[in-house]
């Protein structure tokens, strides 16, 4: 017997019993965010060799990634480095990368990507 995966069900009302959801976005199992954790950190070790201090936030951390890769202006490329960050964070007072357990990341990636747009303005609006 597999395992069934009851979120994804809804109620559809009467005598239906339940239907599929179709608004049920896949996304990977947080097993994978432990896996890119080696990734995340060597990012911040390597922001902390270059610049000589840890990352002040998680939006400085973004920004340099960015423009260590050249890609500031590729929005598609912003956007989902974006995404893939609000997976992490960095734990205060220390260089460790740790993953993000907040249950809605959006408003991580939003600020993330109002950061970028800033620093491509001239700075804080």
């Amino acid at each position: 017997m597999g395992f069934l995966n009851l979120a994804s069900w809804r109620s559809a009302g009467g005598r239906v019993r339940a239907e599929r959801s179709s608004g049920v976005v896949q996304i990977p199992p947080a097993r994978y965010y432990y896996e890119q954790l080696p990734i995340f950190q060597s990012m911040v070790d390597s922001y902390c060799e270059v610049n000589g201090r840890r990352p002040a936030s998680l939006d400085d951390l973004y920004l340099w990634v960015l423009a260590t890769e050249g890609n500031a202006a590729d929005q598609a490329r912003a956007t989902d480095l974006a995404d893939w960050l609000s997976y992490f964070e960095i734990e205060p007072n220390s260089l460790l990368g740790i993953v993000n357990v907040v249950a809605d990341r959006t408003p991580v990636a939003r600020r993330l990507l109002a950061a970028r747009d800033d620093a491509q303005a001239g700075g804080p609006r």
